[in-house]
Protein backbone atom coordinates (compact mmCIF):
# COMPACT_ATOMS: atom_id res chain seq x y z
CA UNK A 1 0.00 0.00 0.00
CA UNK A 2 0.99 3.68 -0.26
CA UNK A 3 2.16 4.17 3.34
CA UNK A 4 4.57 1.24 3.26
CA UNK A 5 5.80 2.09 -0.22
CA UNK A 6 6.27 5.82 0.31
CA UNK A 7 9.53 7.03 -1.22
CA UNK A 8 11.11 10.27 0.00
CA UNK A 9 12.17 11.19 -3.53
CA UNK A 10 8.57 11.06 -4.77
CA UNK A 11 7.40 13.25 -1.89
CA UNK A 12 10.03 15.89 -2.65
CA UNK A 13 9.25 15.83 -6.38
CA UNK A 14 5.53 16.07 -5.72
CA UNK A 15 6.13 19.01 -3.39
CA UNK A 16 8.25 20.76 -6.01
CA UNK A 17 5.56 20.18 -8.65
CA UNK A 18 2.60 21.42 -6.60
CA UNK A 19 4.46 24.60 -5.61
CA UNK A 20 5.66 25.26 -9.16
CA UNK A 21 2.17 24.84 -10.61
CA UNK A 22 0.85 27.66 -8.41
CA UNK A 23 2.82 30.38 -10.26
CA UNK A 24 1.27 29.17 -13.54
CA UNK A 25 -2.26 29.01 -12.11
CA UNK A 26 -2.54 32.35 -10.35
CA UNK A 27 -2.89 34.53 -13.51
CA UNK A 28 -5.75 32.28 -14.64
CA UNK A 29 -7.62 33.01 -11.41
CA UNK A 30 -6.94 36.75 -11.40
CA UNK A 31 -7.76 37.62 -15.04
CA UNK A 32 -9.96 36.25 -17.88
CA UNK A 33 -8.47 33.12 -19.43
CA UNK A 34 -8.17 34.84 -22.82
CA UNK A 35 -5.55 37.28 -21.51
CA UNK A 36 -4.12 35.57 -18.43
CA UNK A 37 -1.06 34.03 -20.08
CA UNK A 38 -0.66 36.54 -22.91
CA UNK A 39 2.18 39.04 -23.01
CA UNK A 40 0.65 41.55 -25.42
CA UNK A 41 -2.99 41.37 -24.25
CA UNK A 42 -2.22 41.55 -20.53
CA UNK A 43 -4.46 44.39 -19.28
CA UNK A 44 -1.84 45.95 -16.97
CA UNK A 45 0.62 46.87 -19.70
CA UNK A 46 4.19 45.88 -20.47
CA UNK A 47 6.16 47.28 -17.57
CA UNK A 48 9.66 45.70 -17.35
CA UNK A 49 8.91 44.00 -14.00
CA UNK A 50 5.68 42.52 -15.37
CA UNK A 51 7.40 41.27 -18.54
CA UNK A 52 10.22 39.77 -16.46
CA UNK A 53 7.77 37.78 -14.33
CA UNK A 54 6.01 36.58 -17.48
CA UNK A 55 9.31 35.48 -19.05
CA UNK A 56 10.48 33.65 -15.93
CA UNK A 57 7.11 31.90 -15.66
CA UNK A 58 7.14 30.80 -19.30
CA UNK A 59 10.76 29.63 -19.32
CA UNK A 60 11.18 27.99 -15.93
CA UNK A 61 7.66 27.03 -14.81
CA UNK A 62 5.01 26.80 -17.51
CA UNK A 63 4.43 23.20 -18.70
CA UNK A 64 7.34 21.83 -16.62
CA UNK A 65 5.60 21.22 -13.33
CA UNK A 66 2.29 19.85 -14.57
CA UNK A 67 4.44 17.55 -16.73
CA UNK A 68 6.32 16.35 -13.67
CA UNK A 69 3.11 16.04 -11.65
CA UNK A 70 1.48 13.97 -14.41
CA UNK A 71 4.39 11.53 -14.37
CA UNK A 72 4.12 11.27 -10.59
CA UNK A 73 0.37 10.62 -10.86
CA UNK A 74 1.22 7.66 -13.08
CA UNK A 75 3.57 6.44 -10.35
CA UNK A 76 0.76 6.75 -7.77
CA UNK A 77 -1.38 4.43 -9.89
CA UNK A 78 1.27 1.75 -9.45
CA UNK A 79 1.76 2.45 -5.75
CA UNK A 80 -1.96 2.15 -4.99
CA UNK A 81 -3.13 -0.39 -7.54
CA UNK A 82 0.00 -2.38 -8.22
CA UNK A 83 -0.60 -4.84 -11.03
CA UNK A 84 -3.66 -6.45 -9.49
CA UNK A 85 -7.31 -5.91 -10.45
CA UNK A 86 -7.31 -2.65 -8.56
CA UNK A 87 -10.65 -2.35 -6.77
CA UNK A 88 -9.07 0.09 -4.32
CA UNK A 89 -7.57 2.07 -7.19
CA UNK A 90 -10.96 2.29 -8.92
CA UNK A 91 -12.60 3.68 -5.78
CA UNK A 92 -9.71 6.10 -5.30
CA UNK A 93 -10.01 7.51 -8.83
CA UNK A 94 -13.81 7.70 -8.79
CA UNK A 95 -13.77 9.56 -5.48
CA UNK A 96 -11.11 11.90 -6.92
CA UNK A 97 -13.42 12.53 -9.88
CA UNK A 98 -16.22 13.64 -7.56
CA UNK A 99 -13.88 15.83 -5.50
CA UNK A 100 -12.46 17.40 -8.64
CA UNK A 101 -15.89 18.22 -10.03
CA UNK A 102 -16.87 19.90 -6.76
CA UNK A 103 -13.56 21.77 -6.68
CA UNK A 104 -13.99 23.05 -10.22
CA UNK A 105 -17.65 24.02 -9.88
CA UNK A 106 -17.64 25.53 -6.39
CA UNK A 107 -14.09 26.81 -5.83
CA UNK A 108 -11.95 27.39 -8.93
CA UNK A 109 -12.67 26.54 -12.56
CA UNK A 110 -9.05 25.62 -13.29
CA UNK A 111 -9.41 22.24 -11.56
CA UNK A 112 -7.33 19.39 -13.03
CA UNK A 113 -8.37 16.61 -10.64
CA UNK A 114 -11.30 15.56 -12.83
CA UNK A 115 -8.97 15.14 -15.81
CA UNK A 116 -6.42 13.17 -13.82
CA UNK A 117 -9.14 10.89 -12.45
CA UNK A 118 -10.70 10.17 -15.87
CA UNK A 119 -7.37 9.76 -17.65
CA UNK A 120 -6.06 7.66 -14.76
CA UNK A 121 -8.97 5.22 -15.17
CA UNK A 122 -7.81 4.55 -18.72
CA UNK A 123 -4.06 4.59 -18.08
CA UNK A 124 -4.49 2.16 -15.16
CA UNK A 125 -5.39 -0.53 -17.69
CA UNK A 126 -1.76 -0.49 -18.83
CA UNK A 127 -0.15 -0.85 -15.40
CA UNK A 128 0.75 -4.50 -16.02
CA UNK A 129 2.83 -3.60 -19.08
CA UNK A 130 6.60 -3.96 -18.80
CA UNK A 131 8.59 -0.81 -18.19
CA UNK A 132 9.96 -0.37 -21.70
CA UNK A 133 6.53 -0.73 -23.30
CA UNK A 134 5.06 1.88 -20.97
CA UNK A 135 7.94 4.22 -21.74
CA UNK A 136 7.87 3.60 -25.50
CA UNK A 137 4.10 4.10 -25.83
CA UNK A 138 4.20 7.18 -23.62
CA UNK A 139 7.04 8.77 -25.57
CA UNK A 140 5.44 7.90 -28.93
CA UNK A 141 2.12 9.44 -27.88
CA UNK A 142 3.79 12.56 -26.49
CA UNK A 143 5.92 13.05 -29.60
CA UNK A 144 2.84 12.55 -31.80
CA UNK A 145 0.95 15.28 -29.94
CA UNK A 146 3.97 17.57 -30.16
CA UNK A 147 4.36 16.97 -33.90
CA UNK A 148 0.66 17.61 -34.46
CA UNK A 149 1.05 20.98 -32.74
CA UNK A 150 4.14 21.73 -34.83
CA UNK A 151 2.38 20.91 -38.11
CA UNK A 152 -0.52 23.12 -37.07
CA UNK A 153 1.85 26.02 -36.47
CA UNK A 154 3.48 25.49 -39.87
CA UNK A 155 0.09 25.36 -41.56
CA UNK A 156 -1.06 28.57 -39.90
CA UNK A 157 2.22 30.26 -40.87
CA UNK A 158 1.72 29.35 -44.54
CA UNK A 159 -2.00 30.15 -44.51
CA UNK A 160 -2.69 32.44 -41.55
CA UNK A 161 -6.22 32.22 -40.15
CA UNK A 162 -8.37 35.34 -40.02
CA UNK A 163 -7.61 36.93 -36.63
CA UNK A 164 -10.55 37.03 -34.26
CA UNK A 165 -10.80 40.22 -32.20
CA UNK A 166 -11.09 39.64 -28.46
CA UNK A 167 -14.59 39.81 -27.03
CA UNK A 168 -13.91 42.74 -24.73
CA UNK A 169 -17.55 43.06 -23.71
CA UNK A 170 -17.71 39.44 -22.55
CA UNK A 171 -14.44 39.85 -20.65
CA UNK A 172 -15.76 42.99 -18.95
CA UNK A 173 -18.98 41.24 -17.93
CA UNK A 174 -17.07 38.23 -16.57
CA UNK A 175 -14.69 40.50 -14.68
CA UNK A 176 -17.58 42.43 -13.15
CA UNK A 177 -19.27 39.22 -12.02
CA UNK A 178 -16.06 37.84 -10.53
CA UNK A 179 -15.65 41.09 -8.64
CA UNK A 180 -19.31 41.25 -7.62
CA UNK A 181 -21.20 39.38 -4.93
CA UNK A 182 -20.44 35.87 -3.73
CA UNK A 183 -23.37 34.49 -5.76
CA UNK A 184 -22.22 36.31 -8.93
CA UNK A 185 -18.63 35.10 -8.64
CA UNK A 186 -19.82 31.56 -7.95
CA UNK A 187 -22.12 31.60 -10.99
CA UNK A 188 -19.40 32.99 -13.27
CA UNK A 189 -16.92 30.39 -12.01
CA UNK A 190 -19.40 27.62 -12.79
CA UNK A 191 -20.03 29.03 -16.28
CA UNK A 192 -16.29 29.19 -16.98
CA UNK A 193 -15.82 25.68 -15.60
CA UNK A 194 -18.38 24.36 -18.10
CA UNK A 195 -16.61 26.23 -20.89
CA UNK A 196 -13.21 24.82 -19.90
CA UNK A 197 -14.61 21.28 -19.78
CA UNK A 198 -16.21 21.62 -23.20
CA UNK A 199 -13.02 23.06 -24.67
CA UNK A 200 -10.93 20.18 -23.34
CA UNK A 201 -13.26 17.25 -24.05
CA UNK A 202 -15.34 18.25 -27.09
CA UNK A 203 -12.45 18.97 -29.45
CA UNK A 204 -10.86 16.02 -31.24
CA UNK A 205 -8.17 14.98 -31.01
CA UNK A 206 -8.09 16.41 -27.51
CA UNK A 207 -4.44 17.33 -27.17
CA UNK A 208 -4.19 17.97 -23.44
CA UNK A 209 -5.78 14.72 -22.13
CA UNK A 210 -3.72 12.65 -24.57
CA UNK A 211 -0.56 14.45 -23.49
CA UNK A 212 -1.36 13.82 -19.81
CA UNK A 213 -1.99 10.14 -20.60
CA UNK A 214 1.40 9.97 -22.33
CA UNK A 215 3.11 11.53 -19.32
CA UNK A 216 1.41 9.12 -16.91
CA UNK A 217 2.59 6.18 -18.98
CA UNK A 218 6.12 7.57 -19.00
CA UNK A 219 6.00 8.04 -15.24
CA UNK A 220 4.93 4.45 -14.73
CA UNK A 221 7.69 3.21 -17.01
CA UNK A 222 10.35 5.33 -15.33
CA UNK A 223 9.23 4.10 -11.92
CA UNK A 224 9.44 0.46 -12.99
CA UNK A 225 12.90 1.12 -14.43
CA UNK A 226 13.99 2.49 -11.06
CA UNK A 227 14.42 6.11 -12.15
CA UNK A 228 11.55 7.71 -10.22
CA UNK A 229 12.07 5.34 -7.33
CA UNK A 230 15.66 6.51 -6.89
CA UNK A 231 17.23 3.12 -7.66
CA UNK A 232 19.56 4.33 -10.42
CA UNK A 233 23.09 5.64 -10.15
CA UNK A 234 24.08 9.25 -9.63
CA UNK A 235 25.36 9.27 -13.21
CA UNK A 236 21.82 8.84 -14.52
CA UNK A 237 20.63 11.80 -12.46
CA UNK A 238 23.55 13.92 -13.66
CA UNK A 239 22.70 13.05 -17.25
CA UNK A 240 19.04 13.96 -16.72
CA UNK A 241 19.99 17.23 -15.04
CA UNK A 242 22.38 18.10 -17.89
CA UNK A 243 19.79 17.25 -20.56
CA UNK A 244 17.16 19.29 -18.74
CA UNK A 245 19.40 22.34 -18.44
CA UNK A 246 20.35 22.09 -22.11
CA UNK A 247 16.69 21.98 -23.15
CA UNK A 248 15.97 24.87 -20.79
CA UNK A 249 18.46 26.99 -22.71
CA UNK A 250 16.83 25.99 -25.99
CA UNK A 251 13.38 26.86 -24.66
CA UNK A 252 14.52 30.20 -23.21
CA UNK A 253 15.89 31.58 -26.49
CA UNK A 254 12.66 31.99 -28.50
CA UNK A 255 10.92 33.56 -25.51
CA UNK A 256 13.79 36.03 -25.18
CA UNK A 257 13.54 36.85 -28.88
CA UNK A 258 9.77 37.23 -28.62
CA UNK A 259 10.08 39.68 -25.71
CA UNK A 260 12.86 41.62 -27.46
CA UNK A 261 11.04 41.93 -30.80
CA UNK A 262 9.33 45.35 -30.98
CA UNK A 263 6.11 43.99 -32.52
CA UNK A 264 6.05 40.68 -30.57
CA UNK A 265 5.05 38.58 -33.63
CA UNK A 266 2.48 35.81 -33.12
CA UNK A 267 4.55 33.37 -35.19
CA UNK A 268 7.48 33.69 -32.79
CA UNK A 269 5.12 33.28 -29.84
CA UNK A 270 3.69 30.09 -31.34
CA UNK A 271 7.20 28.74 -31.96
CA UNK A 272 8.26 29.54 -28.40
CA UNK A 273 5.22 27.79 -26.92
CA UNK A 274 5.73 24.77 -29.15
CA UNK A 275 9.37 24.40 -28.06
CA UNK A 276 8.22 24.93 -24.47
CA UNK A 277 5.73 22.08 -24.80
CA UNK A 278 8.14 19.75 -26.67
CA UNK A 279 10.98 20.15 -24.16
CA UNK A 280 8.85 20.10 -20.99
CA UNK A 281 9.23 16.36 -20.19
CA UNK A 282 13.03 16.51 -20.43
CA UNK A 283 13.20 19.72 -18.39
CA UNK A 284 10.85 18.25 -15.78
CA UNK A 285 13.10 15.22 -15.42
CA UNK A 286 16.09 17.59 -15.33
CA UNK A 287 14.53 19.31 -12.33
CA UNK A 288 14.09 15.87 -10.76
CA UNK A 289 17.76 15.16 -11.39
CA UNK A 290 18.81 18.41 -9.73
CA UNK A 291 16.62 17.63 -6.73
CA UNK A 292 18.13 14.16 -6.31
CA UNK A 293 21.65 15.54 -6.60
CA UNK A 294 20.73 18.20 -4.01
CA UNK A 295 19.51 15.46 -1.64
CA UNK A 296 22.93 13.81 -1.91
CA UNK A 297 24.77 17.08 -1.19
CA UNK A 298 25.47 18.30 2.33
CA UNK A 299 25.09 21.88 1.08
CA UNK A 300 21.72 21.56 -0.71
CA UNK A 301 19.98 18.63 0.99
CA UNK A 302 17.78 20.99 3.03
CA UNK A 303 15.85 21.85 -0.16
CA UNK A 304 14.39 18.37 -0.86
CA UNK A 305 13.95 17.88 2.89
CA UNK A 306 11.75 21.01 3.01
CA UNK A 307 9.80 19.96 -0.09
CA UNK A 308 9.02 16.41 1.05
CA UNK A 309 6.31 17.35 3.62
CA UNK A 310 4.68 19.59 1.00
CA UNK A 311 4.51 16.58 -1.32
CA UNK A 312 3.16 14.30 1.39
CA UNK A 313 0.12 16.55 1.61
CA UNK A 314 0.09 17.74 -2.01
CA UNK A 315 -3.70 17.28 -2.30
CA UNK A 316 -4.32 19.58 0.67
CA UNK A 317 -1.82 22.14 -0.59
CA UNK A 318 -3.29 22.15 -4.10
CA UNK A 319 -6.82 22.82 -2.82
CA UNK A 320 -5.44 25.39 -0.37
CA UNK A 321 -3.86 27.28 -3.28
CA UNK A 322 -7.27 27.44 -4.97
CA UNK A 323 -8.76 28.77 -1.74
CA UNK A 324 -6.05 31.45 -1.49
CA UNK A 325 -6.69 32.58 -5.07
CA UNK A 326 -10.46 32.71 -4.86
CA UNK A 327 -10.53 34.39 -1.44
CA UNK A 328 -8.21 37.11 -2.73
CA UNK A 329 -9.71 37.61 -6.18
CA UNK A 330 -13.37 36.59 -6.24
CA UNK A 331 -16.07 38.94 -4.96
CA UNK A 332 -17.90 38.26 -1.71
CA UNK A 333 -15.02 36.21 -0.28
CA UNK A 334 -12.29 38.69 0.56
CA UNK A 335 -10.72 41.89 -0.80
CA UNK A 336 -12.10 41.29 -4.33
CA UNK A 337 -8.84 41.85 -6.22
CA UNK A 338 -9.94 40.25 -9.50
CA UNK A 339 -8.37 42.12 -12.42
CA UNK A 340 -6.52 44.58 -10.16
CA UNK A 341 -3.04 43.09 -9.70
CA UNK A 342 -0.08 43.08 -12.06
CA UNK A 343 2.24 40.09 -12.36
CA UNK A 344 4.84 41.20 -9.76
CA UNK A 345 2.10 41.39 -7.12
CA UNK A 346 0.83 37.96 -8.15
CA UNK A 347 4.37 36.58 -7.88
CA UNK A 348 4.68 38.06 -4.38
CA UNK A 349 1.48 36.26 -3.35
CA UNK A 350 2.90 33.02 -4.76
CA UNK A 351 6.20 33.35 -2.88
CA UNK A 352 4.39 34.14 0.38
CA UNK A 353 2.13 31.11 -0.14
CA UNK A 354 5.13 28.90 -0.87
CA UNK A 355 6.74 29.91 2.42
CA UNK A 356 3.51 29.37 4.34
CA UNK A 357 2.89 25.94 2.80
CA UNK A 358 6.46 24.77 3.44
CA UNK A 359 6.24 25.77 7.10
CA UNK A 360 2.67 24.53 7.54
CA UNK A 361 3.40 21.19 5.89
CA UNK A 362 6.47 20.60 8.03
CA UNK A 363 4.51 21.37 11.21
CA UNK A 364 1.53 19.21 10.22
CA UNK A 365 3.47 16.18 9.00
CA UNK A 366 5.54 16.11 12.20
CA UNK A 367 2.30 15.40 14.07
CA UNK A 368 0.04 13.60 11.64
CA UNK A 369 0.39 10.68 9.23
CA UNK A 370 -1.15 12.55 6.27
CA UNK A 371 -2.66 15.86 5.28
CA UNK A 372 -6.22 16.72 6.38
CA UNK A 373 -7.73 16.42 2.90
CA UNK A 374 -5.68 13.28 2.21
CA UNK A 375 -7.28 11.83 5.33
CA UNK A 376 -10.81 12.71 4.15
CA UNK A 377 -10.06 11.35 0.69
CA UNK A 378 -8.79 8.03 2.05
CA UNK A 379 -11.81 7.82 4.32
CA UNK A 380 -13.97 8.22 1.19
CA UNK A 381 -12.40 5.33 -0.75
CA UNK A 382 -10.80 3.15 1.92
CA UNK A 383 -12.80 3.67 5.09
CA UNK A 384 -11.69 5.00 8.42
CA UNK A 385 -7.92 5.50 8.74
CA UNK A 386 -5.77 6.89 11.54
CA UNK A 387 -4.83 10.55 11.17
CA UNK A 388 -2.53 11.23 14.10
CA UNK A 389 0.94 9.83 13.76
CA UNK A 390 1.71 6.91 16.04
CA UNK A 391 4.04 7.67 18.91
Amino acid sequence: MEDKSRIALLDALRGLAVLGIFLCNIPLASEPHAVATSLTEWPHGLEPASVSVWWVTQVFFQQKFYTLFSMLFGVSILLVGGEEKGGLLLKRLLSLLVIGALHGALLWNGDVLTYYALIGLVVALARTWPAWRLLAVGIALDVSMSLATGFKIIGETIDPPVPQPPDLAAQAIAGARYGGTFAQSLAQNLADYRQVLSHVWLQWPSNWPLTVAALMLMGMGLFKLGVLSGRVSAGVWRALAAAGLFCLLIAALPFALYVAAPDHPDTLSDLARWIQRATAPIIGLGYAGLLVLAARSSLWKAIPAALAPVGQMAFTNYIAQSAVMTVLFYGGRGPGLYGKLDRPALAAIVVATWAAQILWSRWWMSRFAMGPLEWLWRWAYRGRVRLRRKT
